[in-house]
C-alpha cells in the first residue's frame, strides 16, 4: 500500500508543480473554481483529499493503514494529471539525440551488431540531419538473400546498399513520417488505421516538414504511446 501511496503523492506533486509553473496557481483549491476545468472540478477536489489524508499520515505507526489508497486512486490522480497537461507527440517520441542514426558512410556490420544488442527493428541513415534511407532487420534478411551469405564485409558501408535502403512510398513501407506538431490522437489513429493494409506502420519518423525530405526531429512507435 505504501508504495501506492508513494505513487499518488509524487503524482500530485508532479500536477502542483505543473500548476503553479504554468497557471500561476499556489493553492490546488483555487483551481476547482476555474470555469475552464469545471468537467475535472471533482476529481480535482478528491485527489487534493486524499492528498492531504496522506500527507498528515504517520507511515512510522504499526497497525493498520488507516488510508489504503487504491489502483483506482492512482489511475484518478494520473488521469487528473493528462487532464491538465496533456501528452504530446514530442513529449512521448524518441528524440532526435537518442536515435541511433548512421550516416552513409558508416558500417553496416557495426550497425547490425548494434542492433542486435540493442533489439532495434528500424534504424534511419541520416546525412546533414535528412534521413537518406532506412535500415531494418528486414533489410538484413534481404541482403542475406540477395548476397546467399549470413555474414557482411566489415567494409561494407551503408552508401553501397543505397538502392536497398531508399526511401519507400509509405504504402509500401512499415514507416512513415509526420510533423511534431500533430496530436497525439491522429498518431495513435495512423497506427490503428495501418493494421488493415499490407504494410503495418512500425514507425513514425518526426521531421520539422512532416515529410521525408524534412529535418529529423524523432521518432515514435506504438510501444511509445502505450
Amino acid at each position: 500500500m505504501e508504495n501506492k501511496a508513494n505513487q499518488f503523492l509524487e503524482r500530485y506533486r508532479e500536477i502542483e508543480e505543473w500548476v503553479l509553473n504554468n497557471l500561476n496557481i499556489s493553492e490546488m483549491k483555487d483551481l476547482e473554481q476555474i470555469p475552464q476545468y469545471k468537467s475535472i472540478r471533482s476529481n480535482l477536489a478528491f485527489c487534493r483529499m486524499l492528498r492531504n489524508l496522506l500527507s498528515h499520515y504517520d507511515w512510522s505507526k504499526a497497525g493498520n493503514d488507516m488510508v489504503i489508497v487504491t489502483d483506482q486512486a492512482v489511475r484518478q490522480v494520473n488521469n487528473l494529471y493528462y487532464s491538465l497537461n496533456p501528452q504530446t507527440l514530442m513529449r512521448l517520441a524518441i528524440r532526435v539525440g537518442q536515435i541511433f542514426a548512421p550516416a552513409p558512410t558508416d558500417s553496416v556490420l557495426a550497425a547490425v551488431k548494434l542492433m542486435q544488442r540493442n533489439d532495434y527493428s528500424y534504424i534511419p541513415i541520416v546525412e546533414n540531419h535528412r534521413i537518406m534511407g532506412v535500415f531494418s532487420t528486414k533489410t538484413i534478411m534481404q541482403l542475406m538473400a540477395e548476397s546467399n551469405t549470413t555474414h557482411f564485409s566489415e567494409t561494407l558501408k551503408f552508401s553501397e546498399i543505397a538502392d536497398i535502403i531508399r526511401l519507400k512510398e509509405e504504402s509500401e513501407a512499415h514507416y512513415g513520417f509526420i510533423d511534431p506538431n500533430m496530436n497525439m490522437e491522429d498518431v495513435n489513429a495512423k497506427f490503428q488505421r495501418s493494421k488493415t493494409r499490407k504494410k503495418r506502420l512500425d514507425v513514425l519518423f518526426i521531421t520539422d516538414n512532416g515529410k521525408s525530405d524534412g529535418l529529423l526531429q524523432g521518432m515514435i512507435t506504438p510501444v511509445d504511446i502505450l
